[in-house]
């Protein structure tokens, strides 16, 4: 990772900070020979990340001394970067460009400048969403095949929490250039004194503009007010004792300060500018157009003056750091970035996804049948305990065998894992993954011991990992149709069905094994009338087992019927048995105002008093929700439609069913939604997309 920013305050932080969330001993840093530079290269030193200072005007020896397959240069602004490419690019190195702003170019000879230059680059990185689309829009007529993925923005986590003083001390953190509007903020800040608010404004930085700015807040009468700090190495403890952070910039990449605020709980009022609005969320209450002091005063008012108002604004702001701005998402996004690139430079010049899979079972081979049909996925490893089984697996997709997951992922380079095992086998096979930042697609149900699940969800979202999970009912085209039709008039009454045989494994079978037939089958049901419905809220059940002379051992219950109640204030039925010896009926029937669903994973039939049309599914859910994985990994957009910790939420309502049914007694769920679940875009702990 290279700059050669002449300031690179906030680029250097954001390297320091992605090299040591990246795994130990991937990156190697490289700075300026100048005094930031040499601070920063004795900071990464001190952090134990290898790194160096460079010669501005001959970085080629730097780059050639080092091992490293890609170079990764960070552009503080887009004329910045050019000559670390090139001399990358006659190294014969893979070259990836992190634009920190937005795109900003408007003199014709530093956009032909750009272009040329941009014939030399593997990919962009945009810091975040708003920017990516920035970017991409102005390298459409220069570099139209030249991918541009959004990693947002992510810091560490915190040392210190949030204390706040008396309610009037505010702070602001970056270089005194035009770009920071510190001199907006100061007219505002007279305001606020003219209004009988006798704020205290600490500025933490430099730059050009400090003299200035100093000259400024005298002639409003705010000397005694205002403390011009300097260069800070110690933010979060200003942010500890400050009670908000104001951040006037006329324009953002995504602003580190503001993340970092959001981490310690410290709320902010900041301008709508794309990357300061895309970190607070839409519903951020103190956004206010730049260059403008009176509106930005009339939000600073209402900050200091409501703290019951700050208190809930900061812990909104804790929780989305904490689901889309951490380091280890970053770190996990650009990870998938560095594989793409490196398998893009691939001799036959095809990307081809390496996939491992744990277990090689019939639902294995549904994927392997999927999978074989992309061009740009290439199976390369399969385990299972049974080695017959996965030496067959194995001749069928061209991969290699392996006995168990630990001597899989040790040997291969692998860019994401599918893991097909029952459920009693759940928890290793995630767990290695993590640990090697793997991606992972795993088919449901996810466990048998709740707590293990919860487990797994709260490590996966620390590390930022893309995940799915195999409720493939959600790609069809018919729910779809049917979440349309819901979504202008709700479901008020559901019936769930899954009236079946009993399948042939014989862990199946066993009750301690694979959970129950609500469980292991019609869980499918519980998360199409999730989907549909929303989240369920309370859950009473009731089950029975007959023995079978057929099926010595069978302990799951043979027949099992539940009753659901939304957060929506809808109602469900759900029954299931395994005594047939046939399919007879899976699905769901919805009814709402005027309105008859029913929907299987085949058809959907919707009434409305007009005759019963029946309209069979069009396409493969099955290869849509594994090409959605496939493309998230790859670095795509991330269209996911159930990440683990989604999947987690329908888990706990089949868990609850066989809870309930055991215990004769209601169960009621915390902390669920009333609305039907969204399409699955991206939810930042799931990897490195360009999602709109």
């Amino acid at each position: 990772m290279l700059t050669d920013s002449p300031d690179p305050s906030g680029v250097g932080e954001h390297m320091l900070t992605l090299a040591a969330s990246l795994p130990p001993g991937m990156a190697r840093l490289a700075f300026p020979d100048h005094a930031a530079g040499r601070g920063l290269a004795d900071r990464a030193g001190a952090m134990g990340l290898p790194a160096t200072v460079f010669d501005l005007d001959d970085p080629t020896p730097a780059i050639a001394a080092s091992p490293a397959e890609i170079v990764h240069v960070h552009a503080g602004i887009g004329w910045e970067g050019h000559g670390l490419v090139a001399a990358a690019a006659g190294a014969g190195r893979a070259v990836i460009r992190t634009e920190h702003l937005p795109w900003l170019l408007t003199d014709a000879g530093q956009i032909a400048h750009y272009a040329k230059a941009s014939r030399d680059v593997d990919g962009v990185i945009a810091v975040s969403r708003a920017a990516a689309t920035g970017w991409r829009a102005a390298l459409a007529g220069m570099a139209p095949d030249l991918p541009v993925h959004a990693v947002p923005n992510g810091t560490q986590a915190p040392p210190l929490r949030h204390k706040g003083g008396d309610g009037l001390d505010l702070l602001c953190v970056g270089r005194f250039t035009a770009q920071k509007r510190h001199r907006t903020l100061l007219v505002a800040l007279a305001r606020l004194h003219r209004r009988g608010i006798p704020a205290r404004l600490a500025l933490a930085g430099d730059g050009p503009g400090a003299a200035r700015l100093a000259h400024w807040a005298a002639r409003l009468g705010l000397a005694d007010a205002v403390r011009f700090l300097g260069r800070s190495d110690d933010v979060p403890a200003l942010m500890a004792a400050s009670d908000l952070l104001v951040l006037p910039s006329s324009f953002e990449g995504l602003p580190l300060v503001l993340l970092e605020a959001m981490s310690i709980g410290l709320p902010a009022v900041a301008t709508d500018v794309t990357g300061s609005a895309e970190a607070l969320g839409p519903d951020h209450p103190w956004l206010v157009p730049p260059r403008r002091s009176r509106p930005l005063a009339d939000a600073m008012a209402r900050a200091l003056t409501d703290p019951a108002r700050r208190a809930i604004v900061a812990r909104d702001g804790r929780a989305r750091w904490s689901k889309c701005f951490t380091a280890a998402r970053m770190a996990a996004d650009t990870v998938q970035i560095y594989r793409h690139v490196l398998r893009q430079r691939n001799e036959d010049g095809m990307n081809k996804t390496r996939l491992g899979f744990i277990g090689a079972g019939g639902i294995a081979h549904r994927h392997f049948g999927v999978l074989r049909t992309m061009e740009d996925v290439h199976i390369a490893a399969v385990c299972d305990p049974d080695q017959d089984r996965a030496a067959q697996a194995a001749r069928d997709t061209g991969a290699v065998a392996y006995a168990d997951h630990e001597a899989m992922l040790a040997a291969e380079d692998l860019d994401a894992v599918f893991i097909c095992v029952p459920p009693f086998a759940h928890g290793a096979p995630e767990r290695a993954c993590i640990a090697k930042g793997l991606p992972f697609f795993v088919e449901k149900p996810i466990s048998l011991d709740i707590d293990l699940a919860r487990q797994i969800a709260a490590e996966v979202e620390k590390a930022g990992l893309i995940t799915a999970v195999g409720y493939h009912w959600r790609y069809l085209d018919t729910m779809d149709e049917a979440r349309g039709h819901l979504a202008r008039n709700p479901a008020h009454l559901i019936q769930g069905f899954w009236l079946d045989q009993t399948p042939p494994p014989q862990w199946w079978w066993d009750q301690d094994r694979c959970g129950g037939q609500v469980v292991e089958q019609a869980t499918h049901v519980i998360d199409a009338a999730r989907f549909l419905a929303g989240d369920v809220t309370e859950v009473f059940g009731m089950a029975a087992r007959r023995d079978r002379d057929d099926f010595q051992g069978l302990t799951v219950p043979t027949a099992t019927a539940a009753t659901l109640r939304f957060a929506s204030g809808a109602i469900a039925n759900l029954s299931a048995t395994c005594l047939l010896r046939w399919n007879h009926r899976v699905g769901l029937h919805v009814f709402a105002d005027g309105m008859a669903l029913e929907i299987s994973d085949h058809d959907i039939m919707v009434d409305v008093g007009r005759g019963r049309p029946v309209r069979h599914a069009q396409g493969d859910p099955v290869w849509r929700e594994d090409r959605d994985f496939v493309e998230a990994v790859q670095g795509r957009e991330n269209r996911i439609r159930c990440p683990y910790g989604e999947a987690l939420m329908t888990h706990r309502v089949a868990l609850a069913i066989a809870e309930s049914a055991r215990d004769g007694a209601l169960v009621k769920m915390e902390g669920l939604r009333a609305d039907p679940q969204p399409i699955f875009r991206q939810t930042p702990a799931q990897g490195a997309v360009d999602a709109a």
